[in-house]
């Protein structure tokens, strides 16, 4: 979808598909979210990744560090090409942000911040 300057705008749903993907353990269905140089950093593990591959690794690390894991979108902002959302990942009421950049409608760059300490 576009806005009337022609800048590409992304709306609730795709985030809520987006966090679905996620929450689906669906590797496949994730990366069509990404662009092929993707840089994703999870800012309260101190980890990442850089690049499709990579990412698709980081994905697969992440359904096997946390089966079963969903998350739901509590609210969002986009002006077509910076984003910032807020979820919970459940189970647990884990709550967390992400801040990102899109080029169109995929995520070129994006970090996540999310409540450690309701691991334990």
């Amino acid at each position: 979808m576009t806005d009337e300057r022609g800048v590409m705008t992304v709306d609730r749903e795709f985030f809520r598909r987006y966090l679905a993907a996620w929450g689906a353990g669906d590797v496949d269905a994730l990366m069509t979210f990404f662009t092929d140089d993707i840089i994703f950093r999870d800012m309260t593990m101190g980890h990442g990744a850089s690049g499709g591959a990579k990412m698709r690794r980081f994905a697969e690390y992440s359904f096997d560090s946390f089966p079963g894991a969903g998350f739901e979108l509590v609210s969002h902002v986009c002006d077509g090409r910076s984003f910032a959302m807020e979820w919970v990942m459940r189970p647990g009421d884990i709550p967390g942000v992400s801040f990102g950049s899109l080029v169109g409608d995929r995520i070129r760059e994006q970090r996540d911040y999310w409540d450690g300490r309701r691991l334990s």
